[in-house]
């Protein structure tokens, strides 16, 4: 079962609690990165944010789009994302170990039905004597829109 990404349970906001709880304050500019990466309907690189940003605040800098994103996977409210097109780009995470499905034709990013995966990380802990507490799952491929566009 396919759970589209519910954004609008995204609150900028906290996003910006939780930083300004690591330290520091609050610039328009963080806000406008926050903005752009909790409603992002894909998987982004720090430079597309960063070319983002500067469409509505030119004086953005690399380096704090760099910071920012930084801060916020640290803090848990990004997940990166390896391999796709290329290099590291980043999705809003959540707080369950969800299966992470990027379409390859359009971007989209999706969080798929854990229980396939509880269950394989169930029967590897049986297999292997270990005691997994984490895991993450990056599928790429094509969505099911994509596919009926294609065929």
């Amino acid at each position: 079962m396919t759970m589209p990404f519910n954004r609008k349970s995204i609150n900028p906001d906290d996003w910006l609690k939780a930083l300004k709880g690591s330290g520091g304050r609050i610039t328009e500019v963080q806000k406008t990165l926050v903005a752009i990466l909790a409603h992002s309907e894909e998987p982004l690189s720090a430079e597309q944010v960063w070319e983002s940003a500067r469409q509505s605040r030119p004086e953005t800098g690399r380096a704090t789009v760099y910071r920012t994103v930084e801060k916020l996977e640290a803090l848990g409210l990004l997940r990166r994302v390896h391999g796709y097109q290329g290099c590291s780009r980043f999705v809003p995470a959540v707080p369950e170990s969800l299966m992470l499905f990027v379409c390859l034709v359009c971007g989209q990013a999706l969080y798929l039905d854990r229980q396939p995966l509880q269950s394989l990380m169930a029967q590897t802990e049986r297999n292997s004597g270990h005691d997994i507490s984490e895991y993450r799952l990056e599928l790429f491929g094509t969505c099911t829109t994509c596919r009926r566009i294609t065929t």
